[in-house]
């Protein structure tokens, strides 16, 4: 069953319940990164123009919190579907949310130096490395027979196949970097019709997943 005796009930809940308060926090920090413009003698021009200024890190903001945002969506629907935990789940799931809680540091770096493919680079890897870790995840719980006898085969495949959609609009991301860094984050839009390219809700089974979801 995996490296520990699997488990069910409350226990379980506080796997979930300690996820979601993660990502609560992570998405709370993305904004505590704009800070209020200090100006020496303000008016309504300056004002304006400081606010101008901040126009990176809202659009980072926005952005981040959108991404993070369907993140914590997926992760809640695996979490639908699997009943049982042990150990080996426990760290790749606290893996995982290691990838998410560093997401404000790139964010942040991204939203001050928007010019840099670098910074650009280590805030789509960021992402990137949520998307594999959670996969990682639920392939974990259903190799080791963690997730509800009741989900079939189809839908255990659709939630991994629809799991490539955030890595592959962040592996597009990087590549239009390379010749545009300005361009680059408009892969990210591209995100939801990657994963129903990947799982389309005509296949056998969506009709399951999608009531599940509903």
């Amino acid at each position: 069953m995996g490296q520990d005796t699997a488990e069910t009930g409350l226990s379980f809940e506080r796997v979930v319940f300690f996820s979601d308060a993660v990502f609560a926090i992570v998405i709370t920090l993305l904004v505590l990164e704009i800070k209020p413009p200090h100006l020496e003698h303000p008016d309504e021009i300056t004002l304006r123009h400081a606010l101008f200024e901040l126009l990176p890190k809202f659009t980072g903001f926005v952005v981040s919190f959108m991404i993070v945002g369907m993140m914590w969506i997926e992760h809640h629907r695996i979490f639908r579907y699997i009943g049982h935990y042990d150990g080996g789940l426990l760290w790749r799931n606290l893996l995982m949310l290691l990838c998410v809680s560093f997401v404000p540091f790139p964010t942040a770096l991204f939203s001050e130096f928007y010019f840099s493919r670098t910074a650009f680079v280590l805030y789509t890897a960021s992402f990137g490395c949520v998307a594999l870790t959670k996969l990682w995840v639920w392939h974990y719980a259903v190799g080791h027979g963690l997730v509800g006898t009741n989900v079939s085969d189809e839908v255990k495949q659709r939630i991994a196949r629809r799991s490539w959609g955030v890595p592959m609009a962040c592996a597009l991301a990087i590549i239009i970097s390379l010749v545009s860094v300005f361009m680059a984050p408009i892969a990210f839009a591209l995100i939801p019709l990657f994963a129903r390219l990947l799982a389309p809700r005509d296949k056998p089974g969506a009709a399951q997943l999608e009531a599940e979801n509903s």
